[in-house]
């Protein structure tokens, strides 16, 4: 007698994973150092690769630290330079390119009625939305997960994994399949007992990757039979 299918939660983180990090690399370094500058008067020095994986908000209490602004005025300065970058990002030119694979994977997960795709990542609310509409990618996403309110990737996956384990009545948090390209988004995804799997597109390579702990790892997100049967998709009549 076949059994049912289970449902899948698919997070996807943005950076690195769905759209290319290199390609758009001048834009987060300048969302960056724009956005300090004008509110701060200082001028960071931003290198975007040093920081893959981490969340907005850690990453801007870094360098504001880093320009020698000191702890006390760090809790004020955080949601002021957000605040700035976001306005600043959705106002600007910006080169948000596909990484190799992902159109496909999502069109053919969408058709699943045993997944539920969704975004995980480490940017703000107003510049991930915008990214996704840049990249023609966000009507495939249900559930959206973001770093507003977080300085660490660990707490914002441990939320995420727990409201979809409660909201779709998923087994366990296995059922939670995270797809990120950095040994962090790795290590948060174990920490909360999803599924990691690693996607070499970013800074980090297949080895790399793999050391981190990764359940599996691709280089690129082209639906292969290996990596739909590592995100639990088999066949549509599932």
């Amino acid at each position: 007698m076949r059994t049912l299918a289970e449902t899948h939660v698919v997070l996807f983180d943005i950076d690195g994973t769905l759209v290319s990090s290199q390609k758009s690399e001048v834009d987060e370094r300048r969302r960056y150092e724009d956005a300090i500058r004008e509110v701060t008067g200082r001028d960071p020095q931003v290198n975007p690769s040093r920081f893959a994986g981490m969340v907005d908000p850690q990453i801007c209490r870094i360098i504001l630290a880093e320009t020698g602004i000191n702890e006390p005025e760090l809790d004020s300065y955080v949601p002021k330079v957000l605040s700035r970058m976001a306005i600043a990002y959705n106002e600007k030119p910006k080169k948000v390119i596909l990484n190799r694979g992902v159109k496909d994977l999502l069109e053919l997960l969408s058709h699943s009625t045993r997944h539920v795709l969704g975004v995980l990542t480490g940017n703000i609310s107003t510049i991930a939305k915008e990214k996704l509409a840049a990249a023609g990618i966000g009507q495939y996403f249900k559930e959206e997960f973001y770093a507003d309110n977080y300085d660490d990737r660990n707490r914002l996956v441990e939320d995420a994994v727990r409201a979809c384990v409660s909201k779709y009545s998923l087994a366990n948090a296995k059922n939670v399949i995270i797809v990120g390209d950095t040994p962090l988004d790795v290590k948060a995804a174990r920490a909360a007992y999803a599924t990691p799997i690693a996607i070499a597109s970013g800074v980090y390579s297949m080895e790399t990757l793999s050391l981190s702990g990764a359940t599996m790892t691709f280089q690129d997100l082209t639906p292969t039979n290996d990596l739909l049967t590592s995100l639990s998709f088999q066949n549509l009549s599932q």
